[in-house]
């Protein structure tokens, strides 16, 4: 092999990053049932069943319904992957089928009439096909134990990346970026994260919008405009679901300005973890959030400088990374915060002021928490202890950059609490 090209490979292994997910790991290795796996496309799902999960057998269903086994190295027949999986089953070995839902009714049917030894792990990056096998209706209900994959977790980042010395402002927006498993391919920490967003948005304009269409089968590819609707109004700002249908219907995506008319477009989205809803403490009423940054990012610059049909400069991006990211960093902190004390997301909005974080425990306020990703001023933090004083939670969190900078009767907390 030439020189030159040795070199080559040398830098891509020593600039790549790769995040361990010990949980997803362990709910798909150590389930004793048959696994079903599913989320939408370049969240990692092959990744972490290829190279995390000890297979005996690997099968990827291609587009033309060809099948092709690692193990053997070539393509085989639909016939010899049956006979192949039969045995293999029998003999209890593990057994995944990657983008499965291409075999059609016939594999479902022979899923349902096999006899339920081995281990059986299936992939699949389809709303239609998961709802399908999840219903009720469903003859596979109860063989599988189902694993959503969404993104990395920010705690799983912030272990991947934190013995890299930078300073904490970097660190963790580092970390929300390989939150998203593609931009594993974009790092390097010697950039600062908000270029690499810049370069991935700039290098996706067209890749994006598709990891969203390919999560629906042509059964529901007539109503994939109203997802998209949904997600480019939830990345403007548009949060609520009455705010939601007025957008939709005002763009002639829907038949009526009525919040019941998008239920079950939002379910659908929550459920496949696209978006999430949040709780606002205290009312009858949900927000909705773009789960992926990248997809907030893409979608809101789009929606607002009509990104994807004009030719964009890398300074305008980087421009609309930095006037987002405060939110995002704010969305991720108060996920994050929830997961590591095991608490429920909401949000608190009033009148007079609003809190970036309410996380409770049987309803009531657990822990609430102010996030400031600025230059934290005094005003700053006058107003974050008056705010956080009007709800009666047993901790005041007042999330900065650095907390060796700031002082505050709050508790302040940094980077270094998340890890």
């Amino acid at each position: 092999m030439p020189a030159k090209k040795l070199i080559s490979i040398t830098i891509i292994i020593l600039t790549m990053v790769i995040v361990e997910r010990p949980r997803e790991e362990a709910e798909v290795s150590e389930s004793k049932k048959w696994v079903f796996v599913y989320g939408r496309r370049k969240t990692g799902k092959t990744f972490l069943v290829e190279k995390l999960v000890k297979c005996d057998e690997y099968f990827f269903v291609k587009r033309d319904r060809n099948i092709m086994s690692r193990e053997a190295d070539r393509e085989i027949t639909y016939d010899t992957f049956i006979e192949v999986l039969k045995k293999s089953l029998a003999d209890g070995k593990t057994v995944t089928v990657d983008e499965f839902h291409r075999l059609g009714d016939s594999f479902f049917d022979f899923l349902h009439f096999t006899d339920k030894k081995g281990k059986l792990i299936l992939i699949s990056s389809t709303l239609f096909l998961s709802k399908k096998l999840l219903s009720s209706r469903s003859p596979l209900l109860g063989l599988f134990k189902e694993v959503p994959i969404g993104l990395i977790s920010l705690a799983d980042c912030l272990k991947a990346v934190k013995k890299k010395g930078m300073p904490n402002k970097q660190l963790l927006e580092l970390a929300i970026l390989l939150r998203e498993p593609i931009a594993s391919d974009y790092f390097d920490e010697k950039k600062d994260p908000r270029d690499i967003f810049s370069d991935i948005i700039a290098g996706s304009i067209r890749t994006i919008p598709a990891l969203i269409g390919e999560v629906f089968t042509e059964e529901e590819r007539q109503t994939s405009a109203v997802y998209e609707g949904i997600l480019r109004a939830i990345a403007g700002g548009k949060i609520v679901s009455g705010e939601i249908a007025s957008h939709l219907f005002s763009r002639r995506l829907i038949p009526k300005d009525d919040p019941s008319a998008i239920q079950q477009y939002l379910g659908n989205l929550v459920s496949f973890g696209i978006i999430k809803r949040i709780n606002v403490f205290g009312k009858k009423k949900f927000v909705y959030k773009h789960i992926s940054p990248l997809f907030r990012i893409f979608y809101y610059a789009d929606e607002k400088y009509n990104i994807s049909e004009r030719p964009v400069g890398e300074k305008e991006i980087r421009g609309i990374v930095d006037e987002l990211m405060p939110r995002i960093v704010e969305d991720n902190v108060r996920e994050a915060l929830a997961q590591k004390y095991g608490l429920v997301e909401s949000v608190c909005e009033s009148k007079d002021y609003d809190i970036d974080a309410c996380l409770l425990k049987f309803k009531k306020p657990e822990i609430v928490a102010e996030v400031k990703w600025g230059t934290v001023k005094a005003d700053d933090i006058t107003k974050a202890e008056e705010s956080l004083a009007r709800l009666n939670a047993k901790s005041n969190f007042l999330f900065v950059p650095d907390k060796k900078k700031v002082k505050s009767k709050l508790k302040v907390i940094d980077v270094e609490d998340l890890i």
